[in-house]
């Protein structure tokens, strides 16, 4: 991962990545999301946007799922935003797009930004 860039909402956050999401990065971004969900602040919805993800590996995978269910566990809505087509297939043959609410970046923005 060559880059995760957040963007605070009100009461939400999008974590944009950048580059490959793999066994050697993924603490990076499980970290950054640790201290959103420690920060104090009560966020009730969480996007990644993976627009500019390159790859993805079942580290990076295992990483999605860990922190769908951390959001879950404080009632907050959690989305995959804009995966690309190599990234898409993968969600598709692990039929992790039946798991994961997947949207356009433009949609979650209506949704953080009403």
């Amino acid at each position: 991962m060559d880059k995760i860039t957040i963007q605070h909402y009100t009461d939400s956050v999008e974590i944009i990545i950048k580059g490959n999401l793999n066994i050697h990065n993924t603490d990076k971004l499980l970290n950054e999301f640790k201290v959103l969900m420690t920060d104090g602040t009560k966020y009730r919805i969480f996007g990644i946007n993976c627009e500019s993800l390159d790859s993805i590996d079942s580290s990076g995978l295992g990483a999605l799922i860990s922190m769908a269910k951390h959001a879950e566990e404080i009632n907050a809505e959690f989305y995959v935003c804009d995966i690309n087509k190599r990234v898409s297939t993968l969600f598709d043959i692990s039929h992790l797009n039946k798991y994961f609410q997947i949207i356009p970046s433009t949609e979650f923005r209506k949704i953080v930004q009403p």
